[in-house]
């Protein structure tokens, strides 16, 4: 928000020089800033019009003579919205605008010897239509720098944090200022009669609208607002439009409440504060169509939508040029469903602003009626109805504050007589006690002043932080248990970066594209304002996020990327804290050394075995026994290396390289291995606390405790088996067959893989047989051998022992 200083001094008593106030503003938690108003400009004057003719070869330009009250000038213009006897501003030969030099100019067999000046050539104003018509009491000659204050008036430029609502209005920001400075601000209440001659028919039929004013004035003139009203809001960022838009505009500058004007005409029936219809559509007042929804709020009447509660009106209300009569609303509406709406809608106005940080619900009718009364002055007619929907009148909290309190937090005593002054300058009623001060809330302040903690902090930043000695913190030497998901998950941050893999964070919402390419389908859950298309739908996989990592740094000539990521995948009823991997190119930086017929190299490449290495490593390391590797059927990973990973028969996460039509898609190396392990489930419900089958952290959890188990005292005696089996028969299946067939096997290893013919292979296995309590004999070793077979072909029919 952006106001003129001399505004605020309208509300409080201050010579203090505005680079001051914004520096104190600054220290006590409202950002701010303080600039000139526009910049002074030679040669530039006030001039009456004194006629206005078409030209005579031009069609859409009129000429103009106007004069300064020593000399008159001949002006051709564009604007068709000078008349005769205006004032306007005349930048005179040689003046510079906008860094063009004014000169004399032709246009046709006309010449032009000087420009008329609109807001945006006086560099006031991004966008204006005509040029400025100035006040009639304004004499031609007079200097248009100090009519404006260009190059001279001091605005005041403020940033709030979201709890800070009551400072967005001059009023706000007088009190505040008037609080720093310990000056009194100034309250001019108006004075308006209404007659009740009518009783608008208004309902409130929700919750989210605690207060509903409205009011009918009659017979108004729309025209052009006075020159100061439209003065101040130009120096405040706002074009004016007329002047009873204008004033709902100035009201909510000067006061903080936003304000509507209804055409009372355009109005068909009653009025109703109601929740949308499913599929209701409005055009608002910047033109735009919108498809409305059952969560968002709005004021109708009985046929249609007339605007869009808290957030922006509707075009088929508007007051324009032809408005006689107008219902004059004030509310305040739920600032979590206006900002909701707004945020849905894309549509941001100083209304929504204002209604999502808490509009001051007490000051409602004083603002509205000050409004009112500014109607009336400038454009006639007659106040004759007003209802008042309040049906729960707001009830100040009260909160203690301790000195001790005080102390505590802020390291320094302050009497609460002090404390009870500070508050006292901020306008919160507060009493003294015993032990401290008891406060009552006002309503402007309602939002954010909860807790005693609150009042703390406003003590002390109207005391100014910056006073405060330096004093070390009290830390307590209680120690804290860290949740045992979070030991888990920096369990596995810790190996993964001991191993050597770099660490990234990603934003966890993405474009619908990737899942396109890599063939898999779109997440449900979208964004719905979202601000870019690669950030419009929430992922339920990281494989999409590191993908996007890697393009990133292949844009900066990096091939070797060894990196995971620890973070959240979504889902409709819950989500899930998975651990990414992708691996490319080279791994541990280092050199390579050649000498003759000596090598050596410190670096190696990833391939799947040593990615499945890594995998295995780590689910060793938290104690994760039984791991499957069963054929992976995502479309993006190679089905040739890839594969999904089971751990007691639980599906855990996938590994796999890189499909190669896939690779050429996203234009990275075919030589990509991704890997994703399903960490842990976080449910919706708070309360849910359960563990989920089919995640690490639960088998982790319910893992055996490893037993110490002595060193063979007997030796093993090994055997070679080789296996003829059907060509599609998984080799784990046939380990798993035979490790089941006899509790003397100690140790499989596969050695040999040989393919007989397209339907049959060969399948060589070194086997060691062990016992406990003996050492075992050729002859028993045999028995036992003829007995795993007949046991492993009553699981397998087509399996034969090769000799």
């Amino acid at each position: 928000m952006r106001v003129p200083y001399s505004w605020i001094k309208e509300f409080i008593d201050i010579d203090i020089p505005a680079e001051e106030v914004v520096e104190r503003l600054n220290t006590t938690g409202i950002e701010a800033v303080c600039e000139t108003f526009g910049e002074y400009i030679e040669g530039i004057v006030t001039v009456k019009i004194l006629s206005v003719k078409k030209h005579p070869e031009r069609d859409k330009l009129l000429v103009c003579e106007a004069t300064d009250g020593h000399k008159v000038y001949q002006v051709v213009t564009g604007a068709d919205n000078v008349k005769e006897g205006s004032t306007v501003i005349l930048a005179k030969e040689g003046s510079v605008i906008k860094g063009i030099k004014i000169t004399k100019r032709n246009f046709g067999s006309i010449q032009s010897e000087g420009m008329f000046l609109s807001l945006e050539e006086l560099g006031i104003s991004e966008k204006s239509e005509g040029v400025l018509i100035l006040p009639d009491d304004i004499k031609p000659g007079e200097d248009p720098n100090r009519i404006l204050g260009l190059g001279d008036e001091k605005i005041i430029e403020i940033e709030i944090t979201p709890n800070r609502g009551d400072a967005l209005s001059v009023r706000g920001l007088a009190r505040e200022i008037g609080a720093i400075f310990g000056i009194k601000r100034k309250e001019v209440f108006p004075v308006i009669s209404i007659a009740e001659e009518i009783i608008p028919e208004i309902f409130v039929n929700s919750e989210r609208c605690t207060r509903y004013r409205g009011i009918i004035i009659k017979d108004v003139n729309i025209r052009p607002s006075p020159f100061h009203i439209q003065l101040k809001l130009i120096k405040s960022g706002m074009n004016p439009i007329n002047n009873v838009v204008d004033i709902t505009n100035y009201i909510l500058l000067q006061e903080g409440q936003p304000l509507h004007a209804f055409d009372l005409d355009k109005i068909e029936g009653a009025v109703y504060v109601r929740n949308a219809r499913e599929g209701e559509k409005i055009v608002t007042l910047d033109g735009e169509e919108k498809q409305l929804k059952e969560t968002d709020l709005v004021i109708a009447d009985d046929k249609k939508v007339i605007a869009i509660a808290g957030v922006i009106g509707g075009d088929n209300t508007k007051v324009d040029s032809n408005t006689k009569n107008i219902l004059l609303e004030a509310a305040v509406f739920d600032s979590i469903s206006v900002r909701k709406t707004a945020k849905r809608l894309a549509v941001s106005t100083d209304s929504s602003y204002r209604f999502e940080r808490g509009v001051d619900i007490q000051n409602l009718p004083n603002a509205q009626d000050k409004a009112v009364e500014l109607i009336l002055k400038t454009a006639g007619g007659k106040a004759v109805g007003e209802k008042d929907i309040y049906p729960d009148p707001y009830r100040p909290e009260k909160i203690k504050l301790r000195e001790k309190t005080v102390e505590r937090i802020l390291g320094v005593s302050i009497p609460k007589e002090e404390c009870s002054d500070l508050l006292n300058r901020l306008e919160i009623p507060t009493e003294i006690e015993e032990d401290g001060t008891v406060s009552q809330i006002p309503s402007f302040r309602a939002f954010d002043l909860k807790r005693e903690i609150d009042l703390v902090e406003e003590v002390g930043r109207l005391k100014g932080f910056d006073t405060f000695g330096e004093k070390y913190p009290r830390v307590s030497v209680e120690s804290f248990r860290k949740s045992d998901e979070y030991l888990f998950e920096l369990r596995t941050r810790d190996f993964l970066k001991d191993n050597g893999l770099d660490e990234v964070v990603t934003y966890t919402f993405v474009g619908e594209e990737i899942f396109n390419i890599l063939g898999i389908p779109v997440p449900v859950i979208r964004i719905e304002n979202y601000l870019l298309k690669t950030q419009s739908v929430m992922r339920d996989n990281l494989a999409v996020s590191l993908i996007g990592v890697f393009q990133e740094n292949l844009r900066h000539q990096i091939k070797d990327l060894s990196v995971f990521e620890i973070s959240s995948a979504f889902f409709e009823e819950y989500e899930e804290i998975r651990v990414g991997l992708l691996l490319s190119g080279r791994y541990i930086k280092g050199f390579n050394f050649t000498r003759d017929d000596q090598r050596f190299s410190t670096t190696d490449k990833w391939n799947f075995l040593k990615v499945k290495g890594l995998i295995n490593s780590y689910l060793r390391s938290i104690g994760l026994k039984d791991v499957r590797y069963i054929p992976s059927d995502l479309p993006y990973l190679n089905p040739y290396e890839s594969a999904d990973i089971y751990i007691n028969d639980q599906y855990v996460g996938y590994i796999g390289k890189i499909h190669p039509e896939k690779a050429d898609r996203l234009e990275i190396p075919k030589e990509t291995y991704i890997a994703e392990l399903k960490l842990r489930y976080v449910p919706r419900d708070i309360n849910d606390s359960s563990l989920k089958e089919g995640y690490l952290f639960t088998l982790y959890k319910n893992a055996e405790i490893p037993v110490f188990r002595e060193l063979p005292k007997y030796p093993s005696v090994k055997r070679d088996l080789a296996f003829e089996v059907a060509e599609n028969l998984q080799i784990d299946k046939l380990i798993n067959v035979l490790n089941r067939s006899s509790e003397l096997i100690d140790k499989v290893e596969l050695f040999d893989i040989y393919y007989i013919s397209s339907d049959r292979k060969s399948v060589a296995l070194s086997v060691e047989f062990r016992a406990e309590d003996r050492s075992l004999s050729d002859e028993e070793v045999n028995k036992e051998v003829e007995l795993v077979i007949q046991k492993m072909k009553e699981e397998i029919p087509d399996l034969k022992l090769r000799q």
